[in-house]
């Protein structure tokens, strides 16, 4: 019997020819008529790549291991305050053990589209994201700008004018302008300036017209948090009108349980993404297995400190004071404000989580109606990463140690930016955006600060639609308390 370890096909010849121990053609009518080993170059199966120098890009930004606290970049060793993944989930050895296993099982491709077969991780990302946010239902796609076209083209026909903060991110800018843009009714009002965007609806909105206002919870370029209070406030005044919500920044580092900048100011996530006929969410915030797992034995509430650290003590993860009984004990999150507003909201896995692609939590109605939509993405995650994903959501939602180390990195780095000099915002996420002189400044900063072996990321632009200069720190809860001196000892040096 033959053993057949390749397939090839000769341009030459034009037809198909199967290589016996590369050499031999297979006999019969299917001969080829001059069946040659396969030369130099046709590159082989197993080849090793042509040795070649490494160009200039590959040696200064490609990276040689996962982005973690510390990762190799063109073989040298860097303590990294770059990028996101805020939570280290990516580099976890539990992450990565999963998604060897789904590579064993699953392979490394799909190999089919949504509408035909789903694989169970996929599945499994959507369950528990619902669970997380107490809805009824999610849908889990790749491509964060394609899953924003689709929710906002789901929406497009219940609203007239469309309120963009000058900052949120590209790819939501895109998404907007792409359904909204041919009908001239995009507007884009000064970043979180709630008077601005009061004067902007007064002025555009007519009559029996309605308004969405677009938002990030978290931005990415400045860590600053949306006035999520103050926008339901001004839109209660508008009849029908709405606020979409891209909380990707959010998720797994605001909010009593992770849940992102609606749970930081104390509503109810249940409620997003609803259409009219559904009722309101669950107050409950969904499955009894996500109930409140306390690392050090005490109830939510008596550690209030945690969730406002700036105005009432030093957040801790639990692992260097914990004085109580190493038993956890599980309690349930009293219900929050519901919604005022029509809410809608996507959310990445990729920042805080590590993980991958981008999810609609929402009402059965909903789901369906984003499924039937001419938009609707049908790009599926490749299930070693939705595996990956999945274990990171389990990781992140079902105790909070990681959470609350995260918590006590950010709030002594920035006390001590304070210190320094540095203004820094006043809530737990983990971004630190540093404007001090000249664009020519922050980059002579950034090169000492590589020089001592730390990456920090230089933004030149916020986004595609305005321009200014910052340094962008990035905290991770892997990040020891060694590395944060570090980085401080050295910035305030060359400052």
């Amino acid at each position: 019997m033959f053993q057949y370890n390749r397939q090839a096909m000769r341009k030459s010849d034009k037809q198909w020819m199967i290589f016996q121990d590369d050499s031999q053609p297979r006999a019969g009518r299917d001969t080829a008529p001059s069946a040659q080993p396969l030369t130099s170059d046709f590159p082989r199966l197993g080849d090793i790549p042509i040795p070649r120098e490494k160009t200039l890009v590959e040696e200064l930004f490609s990276f040689d291991g996962p982005p973690d606290a510390t990762v190799s970049v063109g073989g040298q060793n860097y303590y990294y305050f770059s990028g996101e993944g805020y939570l280290g989930l990516q580099a976890n050895p539990e992450v990565l053990a999963a998604t060897c296993e789904a590579v064993l099982r699953y392979g490394t491709s799909l190999g089919t589209i949504r509408r035909r077969f789903t694989p169970a991780p996929i599945l499994d990302v959507e369950r528990q994201a619902a669970e997380i946010y107490g809805t009824e239902q999610a849908y889990y796609s790749g491509g964060e700008m394609a899953v924003t076209e689709a929710l906002l083209a789901s929406i497009r026909e219940t609203a007239e004018s469309v309120f963009v903060d000058e900052l949120v991110s590209d790819s939501t800018w895109s998404a907007v302008e792409r359904i909204f843009g041919g009908r001239g009714a995009v507007h884009a009002f000064r970043h979180r300036d709630v008077g601005h965007l009061g004067e902007l609806i007064h002025d555009h909105l007519q009559p029996r017209t309605r308004a969405l206002v677009v938002t990030d919870g978290v931005f990415n370029a400045t860590g600053t948090i949306a006035p999520i209070p103050e926008y339901y406030k001004l839109l209660a005044e508008y009849p029908e009108s709405a606020l979409f919500l891209d909380d990707s920044e959010g998720l797994g580092v605001l909010g009593e349980k992770g849940r992102g900048t609606l749970e930081y100011y104390d509503y109810d996530p249940s409620g997003i993404n609803r259409t009219r006929l559904d009722s309101q969410g669950d107050p409950t915030f969904g499955i009894d297995s996500l109930d409140y797992w306390s690392d050090q034995g005490e109830h939510p509430a008596e550690r209030s400190n945690l969730l406002d650290p700036f105005g009432g003590g030093i957040p801790s993860c639990g692992a260097e004071k914990n004085t109580h009984s190493p038993k956890k004990r599980r309690y349930a999150v009293p219900p929050k404000r519901q919604l005022p507003i029509r809410t809608y909201q996507i959310v990445s896995l990729s920042r805080a989580i590590g993980g991958c692609g981008t999810v609609i939590p929402g009402s059965d109605r909903f789901i369906d109606r984003i499924k039937g939509t001419p938009a609707n993405p049908e790009a599926i995650i490749p299930t070693p990463l939705a595996t990956a994903t999945l274990k990171g959501l389990q990781l992140s939602f079902h105790h909070d140690m990681i959470r609350h180390r995260l918590w006590d990195n950010v709030y002594y780095f920035k006390t001590e930016m304070e210190k320094i000099g540095i203004k820094c915002e006043e809530n737990m996420v983990p971004i630190v955006s540093i404007q001090t002189g000249s664009d020519g400044n922050m980059r002579r900063l950034q090169r000492e600060l590589i020089k001592e072996q730390i990456l920090v990321s230089f933004l030149q632009r916020m986004n595609k639609r305005r321009r200014g200069g910052s340094l962008r720190v990035a905290l991770f809860a892997t990040h020891e308390r060694q590395m944060l001196d570090l980085f401080l000892d050295t910035f305030r040096r060359i400052l």
